[in-house]
């Protein structure tokens, strides 16, 4: 994920702890806390991607030994194909969780007039 981005939701949370700590709401304070919860939220979905991973890795190898013996090659072929893919996939591409770009204003309204002809 950008280092930059910041999801509503962290400056949603950011508010909210400034107000429940009755601290002044100026803007960089605001910053300050919304960049700190960003950097909170992109580090634990990391470390849940990679357990993710390993889970998911630890599985596939369990199966594996059990599995290879009823199999013929093409199957063991392609499964240990499909085991490379999950180890060498970036973890936080399991999850993918980069928020989308906004929409634009006619998209909105695109989306709007669409939902009204829906119904």
């Amino acid at each position: 994920m950008d280092q930059t981005t910041h999801w509503g939701v962290d400056r949603l949370a950011a508010g909210n702890l400034v107000a429940q700590l009755k601290l002044e709401a100026t803007e960089d304070l605001i910053e300050l806390v919304t960049r700190h919860f960003s950097e909170h939220r992109r580090n634990l979905v990391g470390w849940a991607a990679e357990r993710t991973q390993s889970v998911i890795i630890e599985k596939m190898e369990a199966a594996a030994t059990s599995l290879f013996a009823h199999r013929d090659e093409d199957w063991v072929r392609g499964f240990s194909q499909a085991e490379e893919v999950v180890f060498t996939i970036e973890p936080k591409a399991l999850l993918d969780l980069d928020p989308s770009p906004p929409r634009s204003q006619g998209q909105i309204l695109r989306s709007m007039v669409r939902q009204a002809r829906q119904r």
